[in-house]
């Protein structure tokens, strides 16, 4: 009976996803949360007070840094449309002692035209 209870538990936590949701720490910020799942991030944003899908990238961040009691992990990625290139570079660190993750997402806005760009940086914690 124990066997067929850990064989039952292991195949739930091999199909359940592996996710972390990380919520603004900043109630009025543009950027309300991002998730990063099993390989995929996503990023909302707030319109009329709803949070909406915004982007969604075929990657997740990459650990760097792994020494001092914490994982660094961290992705660059840029999307180009016809009216600016957008570059998110999303940052979050893992602090081992404690378990709990600490991120920071900066979003470059660089418009075609002769509009000055703008640089947001946002900071989550994990949910």
């Amino acid at each position: 009976m124990k066997k067929i209870f850990f064989i039952v538990l292991l195949v739930c936590g091999f199909l359940g996803q592996a996710q972390i949701v990380f919520k603004n720490r900043d109630p009025k910020g543009s950027l309300p949360k991002f998730i990063i799942k099993n390989s995929e991030t996503e990023i909302y944003n707030k319109l009329g007070g709803k949070e909406n899908l915004i982007q969604a990238f075929k990657q997740v961040p990459q650990i760097y840094d792994n020494l001092d009691g914490r994982s660094r992990a961290k992705m660059i990625v840029s999307v180009t449309d016809n009216v600016a290139r957008r570059t998110f570079v999303v940052t979050y660190t893992l602090y081992r002692q404690t378990q709990k993750y600490a991120a920071g997402i900066e979003y470059t806005i660089d418009f075609h035209d002769k509009r000055p760009n703008k640089v947001f940086n946002e900071y989550f914690d994990s949910i």
